[in-house]
């Protein structure tokens, strides 16, 4: 099992990994998330709006269906999806 840290990192602080008996992850808002998170394009800040976590959804880098979580930003149309399985978080193109 990855460290605290590592899973922080992972996701940017956003989310942390809860594991039920079966061993398989769901992604929890971090209760000290930060605020921003890098553009993955241009490095600049960007505004995290909303934070969704435990949403059962399939990862669209992975396909493996999961209890992962999405981020959305202030005056961005991209949301990220972050993934239990790949461990991966995902940039989803905006509109």
């Amino acid at each position: 099992m990855a460290s605290l840290s590592a899973a922080l990192e992972r996701y940017f602080g956003i989310f942390v990994a809860e594991h039920n008996d079966s061993g398989t992850a769901t992604l929890v808002p971090h209760a000290a998330a930060p605020a921003t998170v890098p553009c993955p394009n241009t490095g600049r800040p960007l505004r995290v709006a909303t934070v969704d976590g435990r949403a059962r959804a399939i990862c669209p880098s992975c396909a493996s269906p999961g209890a992962g979580g999405y981020v959305s930003f202030v005056g961005d149309l991209r949301l990220a999806y972050a993934c239990p399985s790949c461990e991966q978080f995902v940039w989803l193109p905006g509109a």
